[in-house]
């Protein structure tokens, strides 16, 4: 677990500070050094990296680590495609579980905004069928509709009914988080972890424009449900963002006074520091995050590899 990095009088980076498996603290140095822990980690550390050149933080003396963190904005509906509307080999081909796809449709993208006229930005709608795991899915048929636990024979017989009556259609819509002042990472004051370290303090702000363009999708969404069929359709929108799709914190650009990073993704403070993970996002699109990460890790590893002198050659 590193605990911290170690910076210079000059405030260059030296160290990596450590805490192995048998809880003793040790140290790595290197020439250059990439921190990649993803956007709430990562603040984390830089914020707990103090040093003589860094008191608010490693690479933080824009005041910008942490800030401006971005996650997936948007919502979800399911609806519920019954074998028995469908003609019978549609049906049978529906009833052959496969593997886990989903498709995604980027129709509104971009939209004219219905009472403005405006052209907006919209965002991305994926349909999947519910992940064809039989415990989970089993678990959720223990409570109707009034929130009254079922158990016994009439829980049997809503489960036989769930997995025989027809498919379970999902979509979850994604769209811009816009970057606001009210969504940061800090260090929290008083809670630590199991290795004495504050833990990371996570503030949850949204721009309302996202629930807007959120709830737009949503119901194309839901339309396409209808027209596929579907009945008890149902969809939402919220501000509390999925968890597993977080960016920002050390966000990249030209000015060193608003962001963190370089274009390069190189800190602009420290010339031997890179971030490499989702932190470096100044925005996340109206997609998820994934193969915007992965693509810049290739494009700053290329631009690591240069500043260390070019790719080594080969032995003849």
């Amino acid at each position: 677990m590193v605990s911290k990095i170690r910076s210079d009088q000059k405030g260059r980076i030296r160290a990596v500070e450590y805490i192995d498996g048998q809880g003793a603290r040790k140290r790595l140095d290197a020439e250059i050094y990439v921190v990649a822990c993803q956007a709430v980690e990562t603040a984390r550390l830089l914020l707990m990296s103090t040093g003589p050149e860094h008191p608010n933080g490693l690479a933080n003396g824009s005041g910008q680590v942490g800030k401006n963190m971005v996650f997936s904005a948007g919502g979800s509906g399911e609806g519920d495609i019954r074998y028995a509307d469908l003609e019978p080999g549609l049906a049978e081909s529906l009833k052959v579980r496969g593997l886990f796809v989903n498709r995604a449709l980027q129709d509104w993208y971009f939209y004219t905004d219905p009472e403005t006229g405006q052209r907006r930005k919209g965002g991305t709608v994926e349909l999947l069928f519910r992940h064809a795991n039989a415990i989970s899915r089993a678990v959720t048929q223990k409570w109707d509709s009034d929130g009254n636990l079922v158990w016994g024979k009439p829980l049997k017989d809503r489960i036989k009914t769930y997995f025989e009556s027809g498919r379970h259609l999902r979509f979850e819509v994604f769209n811009d988080w816009t970057p606001v002042d009210d969504c940061f990472v800090s260090l929290d004051p008083e809670e630590k972890d199991k290795w004495g370290m504050p833990v990371a303090r996570i503030r949850l702000g949204y721009h309302p424009q996202d629930l807007e363009v959120g709830r737009f999708l949503s119901r194309k969404g839901a339309k396409v449900l209808e027209k596929l069929g579907a009945v008890n359709i149902d969809w939402g929108v919220s501000g509390s963002p999925p968890q597993n799709l977080v960016a920002g914190g050390c966000r990249f650009g030209t000015d060193p006074k608003a962001s963190v990073l370089d274009p390069d993704c190189r800190a602009h403070e420290i010339e031997n520091l890179y971030v490499t993970d989702g932190s470096f996002m100044p925005t996340g699109g109206s997609v998820p995050f994934t193969w915007t990460i992965y693509a810049n890790s290739f494009r700053v590893a290329d631009r690591i590899i240069a500043a260390l002198g070019g790719p080594r050659q080969k032995d003849a």
